[in-house]
């Protein structure tokens, strides 16, 4: 490997670690203070770096916000989902698939789901993010509610559209935090009791 080669693969290397440490910080301080109390120099100072790199790297807060929102919708957990689901034969082993995915994802994100629901609330300028996630999240839901029309099991008079709004009205995380935390039912019952609701709903029997 050329000289050129190896500083430009250093360079690179340090350029991706410190933008995975600033994001690292921003997702800890928004977590911590909220959005709209995190400035950009306390995320600086977090991740070691100046305010200038937080703006270059990241786009300042707004531009953070985008990322994790990102990280949360258009990550490859999302496809995996899609791509498990179409690989379950009838309309009730997608929907189970479904409901693992859901779990799966407020693992993984549910710190950011409150972060940006919270930043569309008290920025009027972080709704857009919001409108964004919630749109990737309906299509997705319309691609896995036509795997399911395809085997059959769906029921004949509801259409795509409305069976992806059932989906979303019973898992949203809203919903699935309600049941499993301030309920107290944990996650596995409040995954089943939902995925019931859900087969009930949208499948014939």
């Amino acid at each position: 490997m050329a000289q050129d080669d190896r500083y430009r693969s250093r360079r690179d290397e340090y350029a991706e670690a410190t933008w995975q440490a600033v994001v690292t910080s921003a997702r800890d301080l928004f977590g911590e203070a909220g959005y709209s109390r995190t400035t950009v120099q306390q995320i600086a100072r977090r991740a070691r770096v100046s305010p200038a790199t937080v703006y270059a790297q990241c786009g300042g807060k707004r531009g953070l916000l985008k990322t994790l929102m990102d990280s949360w919708t258009a990550g490859p957990l999302v496809r995996e989902i899609i791509e498990a689901c179409a690989a379950a034969r009838s309309g009730a082993e997608k929907l189970a698939v479904l409901a693992d995915g859901y779990v799966a994802i407020i693992k993984a994100s549910g710190d950011i789901i409150r972060i940006v629901t919270d930043a569309a609330a008290a920025v009027p300028d972080a709704g857009e993010f919001l409108k964004t996630a919630n749109a990737r999240h309906h299509e997705a839901l319309l691609e896995i509610v036509a795997q399911i029309r395809e085997t059959g099991d769906l029921k004949k008079d509801l259409s795509d559209e409305d069976a992806a709004r059932i989906i979303y009205y019973h898992f949203r995380f809203e919903q699935f935090t309600l049941a499993a935390e301030n309920f107290g039912w944990g996650e596995d019952r409040a995954r089943d009791w939902i995925r019931e609701r859900v087969e009930i709903a949208l499948l014939d029997t």
